[in-house]
């Protein structure tokens, strides 16, 4: 992943020189034709053994990152304290289109998380 395009998107979508800034255009277009869970997305674990995925919901993003909450101690929390390695996948079917995010998870902070 480069700096230019951390979101992995085909260059043929690349418009804009920010990749979130077209990820919160594509976002909001989801809204619209997406009546439900726009923000669902799947995301995938490791525990350095076998891969996982469930879907999570998306509460927030910026240029530090993606963000969702989870139960530290379920199955997805226990694999992202052994391997913080996980990949995202947004796909929303009416607009045809979907992103791949990948990188290293690490906590919010507890003042963000006490906020949800």
């Amino acid at each position: 992943m480069n700096q230019k395009n951390p979101l992995g998107l085909n260059s043929c979508f690349l418009d804009l020189d920010d990749p979130i800034e077209l990820f919160k255009l594509w976002m909001d277009d989801a809204k619209k034709s997406e009546l439900n869970d726009s923000n669902a997305v799947s995301l995938a674990t490791s525990n350095n053994s076998f891969p996982s995925v469930r879907i999570v919901l998306l509460k927030d993003f910026s240029q530090n990152g993606f963000v969702f909450y989870t139960n530290l101690n379920s199955q997805k929390g226990n694999e992202l304290k052994e391997n913080p390695k996980a990949a995202m996948c947004f796909h929303w079917k009416s607009l045809l289109r979907q992103i791949r995010v990948s990188g290293t998870v690490t906590q919010v902070a507890d003042g963000v998380a006490d906020q949800y």
